[in-house]
């Protein structure tokens, strides 16, 4: 196999979430599809077989124990072997998602995805009535059909989060789409700032001051709405609006949280096993056929670039330079460089500001879990698993902690009561009157 010439970093940073294009084959045809997904019977010949795509997820596994993995398209649920991958996904301790437009998903289907170890499904939906979401997807009723699958997934007992790209014709439905995840039981909503590219690249992304205006909402949206996850997708002036700084969190957004994670803890795989650094960034660092992915992932001087180096322009002298960053797709898809400055961003620093300093990374002593820990914080949905690990594990280091308990969970939970929809007490000792580890079913 050929070997990426490049020293590898003495400590590689460990991906925590991989999205995975498994098939170019899609129900739908939406206008700002980055994959440029057709609707055909059969997928491409080039596409990977399940022998393949299943070693494939055996190095997901051995590189990033535990990520999640959001198998994704196209449609993935036309891909006749997705419960096969999800099997192996879950059993390799991955916690496989998957990320599909809901018109397909019956409550058989649903099902069938959940036994086999699926640990939730995002449901595109665009806006809070049919009409712009069927006229950008292509297809009549596409808008009602997602909203039975989410429901559907609901009774299966699969968690759902919804997720909506933002144009202009739909950015002020935010409100009245978080409130149709809510009466959905969603666990989470995320609102994606369009990248032009794909078929997208013929759509107009927001203008500068409607980005930010709307990024600001949705901030607000978050903080009226505790008990639903809400965030910003390939929007990395959050941090900035939020006056939060590298390692700095409050009590929805976690110190690491917000900045573009492309190459850094995130990266994609294309449906031919092209490997790049996000879904928006179309570089292919390597062909998973030919080159393992650890030696991708750990020595490609791309990725290493995108790790060690400041952007270029305001983005590199700004005072949320490593907290915020810019995003790095819309600088390669304006300026043709990946380390360019962001073009949409409209902050200018203060003449009396410094630039950000590099954070100061100081080795964190490992925080154990007790086993009832553990066991209670597996059966959280893996949309949020994540977050609320980092978020206990990062203040009991601060506190001197040893060992992470289920009492110390309880006493320091997230504003959140809906957790896993379908599923009942998700604490072995729940405390009289507590409702925040208690679920509901709709």
């Amino acid at each position: 196999m050929p070997a990426i010439d490049q020293p590898a970093p003495a400590a590689a940073p460990q991906p925590l979430l991989v999205s995975w294009n498994i098939t170019g084959l899609c129900n739908l045809a939406c206008s700002h599809c980055y994959l440029d997904a057709t609707r055909r019977r059969r997928g491409s010949r080039d596409e990977l077989n399940t022998a393949a795509a299943a070693r494939i997820v055996g190095e997901i596994a051995a590189l990033a124990p535990g990520a999640m993995l959001v198998f994704s398209g196209g449609e993935p649920l036309l891909r006749r072997d997705l419960d096969t991958l999800v099997q192996l996904a879950a059993g390799s301790g991955l916690a496989p998602v998957i990320g599909t437009n809901g018109t397909l998903l019956t409550g058989s289907r649903a099902k069938r995805t959940k036994d086999a170890g699926a640990a939730g499904v995002g449901i595109s939906l665009d806006s809070a009535g049919p009409a712009f979401h069927d006229r950008l997807r292509g297809v009549p009723g596409a808008w009602h059909a997602a909203l039975r699958g989410a429901a559907d997934a609901r009774r299966a007992g699969l968690p759902v989060l919804l997720q909506a790209t933002l144009f202009e014709d739909n950015r002020n439905d935010i409100a009245a789409l978080a409130d149709l995840a809510e009466s959905l039981g969603a666990v989470a909503l995320n609102f994606f700032f369009l990248v032009c590219t794909g078929r997208g690249a013929t759509r107009t992304d927001l203008a500068p001051a409607a980005y930010e205006e709307t990024l600001a909402r949705i901030i607000e949206l978050q903080r009226a709405r505790p008990r639903l996850i809400v965030r910003a997708r390939c929007a990395p002036y959050q941090r900035r609006l939020l006056g939060l700084h590298a390692g700095e969190g409050d009590r929805h957004y976690a110190g690491w949280s917000g900045a573009c994670l492309a190459g850094r803890s995130y990266f994609r795989i294309t449906p031919l096993g092209k490997v790049t650094p996000c879904p928006y960034i179309p570089t292919i660092l390597g062909d998973l056929a030919t080159t393992p992915l650890r030696e991708i992932w750990e020595r490609h001087p791309f990725l290493m670039r995108l790790r060690t180096e400041l952007p270029a322009g305001k983005c590199g002298g700004c005072d949320f330079r490593y907290s915020c960053g810019g995003c790095r797709a819309r600088a390669l898809a304006r300026h043709g460089d990946v380390l360019a400055e962001d073009p949409n961003c409209l902050y200018a620093k203060p003449p009396e500001l410094r630039p950000e300093p590099q954070p100061v990374c100081q080795a964190r002593r490992e925080v154990a879990w007790e086993p009832e820990a553990r066991a209670l914080l597996e059966r959280i949905p893996a949309f949020v698993r994540a977050v609320l690990k980092a978020r206990i594990d990062e203040r009991a280091a601060r506190e001197g902690r040893r060992i992470v308990t289920v009492d110390y969970m309880h006493a320091h939970r997230p504003p959140l009561d809906r957790l896993r929809p379908g599923a009942g007490s998700l604490s072995p000792r729940p405390a009289a009157g507590d409702p925040q580890w208690q679920t509901s079913r709709s």
